[in-house]
């Protein structure tokens, strides 16, 4: 979507600026010639890229900011978890010790 994003800024600007007479690879390879710009320009500008693009199995789209920013967020809730999982145990465990928790009494919430 990004790519998709830039190459139509870049048409937009190509077509206002009046003196590029040559569009950059990275743009070209995004065209599909075949189409007639004035009949469908979303066609014309993103065609060989929507041609060839292919979605990795287990992605309903690609927008490589967000899904970066998901694998990110994912590493960080790991981190999370696996720092507070023995902290978790131990304050479980201490609530079945009723043993320890009748010998005390209200002394720990005094």
């Amino acid at each position: 979507m990004v790519k998709v994003l830039i190459s139509l800024s870049v048409l937009a600007a190509a077509a206002t600026a009046g003196s590029v007479t040559k569009l950059p690879e990275s743009v070209t390879k995004l065209i599909d010639y075949s189409i007639n710009p004035c009949d469908d320009f979303y066609q014309y500008a993103c065609g060989a890229w929507y041609k060839d693009v292919v979605i990795p199995p287990g992605r309903y789209l690609i927008d490589t900011a967000f899904y970066e920013i998901g694998i990110r967020i994912q590493a960080v809730l790991k981190k999370i978890y696996s720092d507070n999982k023995p902290k978790l145990g131990e304050f479980y465990n201490s609530c079945l010790d009723t043993a320890t928790l009748s010998s005390l009494g209200v002394t720990p919430l005094e």
